[in-house]
């Protein structure tokens, strides 16, 4: 047991001390171990990446591919942490200011039209919360293929996240913004956990507007078959989001649990066609319930009832304009 107990100490060493920093800026041609030297593309700077490591990316549009594969995704390592909202001259992630230098996952790969963008602009499966996405907008991915076999075809035009076969997906995301996405389900991000997996993602700080969807979770859809999918959700704005059923989150359960904990988020101006403008729960087998905390719903409209929420646990005296639930 200390042999073993020893090796793991050295083998996370080692790990720690050859991790790098990785550096990404539009017009790049070097080897990305420096500003000077920085590579021009992030999926190259991805495909480089191992564990431990980061990658730094200057302000600017970069796309998930240059030949029009729709198929084509940002696909995230295992503990690698994206860092986007740089100039290009920093020394640590602390001097970066992603609002003041906007930086782009963009999934407008084709004509102008968003009918030929790619299905999913960032995916992940099975990472651990030591994989971090924070400083970007993930934009303009569009989820409309008609397979439905094929999930990421038809949700999670902005982030696809999945957790199978009894592991754990739990990356962070943070300071994101999430804008122009569209799909049939989950336009801005889907989480799914299946066959006993369990999807337990961190989105912090992350704005959430102008998606849409064309049945179910305009911005977050949180689906469970036969796994626990229950992110944290913490300070985020879901704003002038679409769907049918929850504009802007929606949970189900097929089968496992399905319970994501909300905490001081606004919710306001989302539209449901049908129901809920907020959130909205729904369950065919396993479990299903939202936990609320400090959240505030806003000038939301749905078809059917309030158009705030529906099915929830509100968990503190301190949530405001919402709905008793029905």
């Amino acid at each position: 047991m200390k042999r073993f107990a020893l090796l793991t100490v050295l083998v996370l060493a080692f790990c720690q001390v050859d991790a790098k920093v990785i550096y990404v800026k539009l017009g790049g041609n070097g080897n990305g171990s420096s500003w000077d030297h920085a590579l021009g593309s992030v999926q190259e700077a991805l495909q480089r990446a191992k564990g431990g490591d980061q990658i730094w990316v200057a302000a600017g549009t970069y796309f998930t591919t240059t030949d029009g594969d729709r198929s084509k995704s940002f696909i995230i390592p295992d503990g690698v942490a994206l860092y986007g909202g740089f100039t290009g001259t920093e020394s640590s992630v602390d001097q970066r200011d992603p609002k003041s230098n906007p930086t782009y996952l963009s999934g407008e790969i084709g004509t102008a039209s968003r009918n030929d963008n790619a299905f999913t602009v960032v995916y992940t499966e099975n990472v651990s919360a030591s994989t971090i996405v924070d400083g970007f907008t993930i934009a303009n991915g569009a989820a409309n293929g008609s397979n439905e076999s094929r999930f990421m075809e038809i949700g999670g035009a902005g982030w696809y996240n999945l957790a199978s076969n009894g592991r754990n997906s739990s990356p962070k995301i943070q300071n994101c913004i999430f804008t122009q996405n569209t799909g049939r389900e989950g336009a801005a991000i889907f989480n799914r956990s299946v066959n006993d997996g369990t999807c337990q993602p961190t989105i912090k700080d992350c704005t959430f507007v102008n998606n849409k969807a064309d049945f179910d979770g305009g911005a977050i859809l949180n689906y469970s078959e036969s796994g626990n999918c229950s992110p944290k959700i913490l300070n985020c704005s879901f704003l002038a989001n679409e769907a049918t059923y929850g504009a802007g989150v929606y949970n189900k359960a097929k089968s496992g649990k399905a319970s994501p904990y909300m905490q001081n988020c606004l919710f306001k101006g989302n539209i449901a066609y049908i129901r809920d403008g907020g959130v909205h729960n729904a369950r065919s087998e396993g479990s299903c319930e939202a936990i609320l905390a400090g959240c505030r719903f806003e000038q939301n409209a749905a078809a059917v009832g309030s158009g705030e929420a529906s099915g929830a646990q509100f968990s503190t005296s301190t949530q405001t304009a919402i709905s008793s639930g029905y």
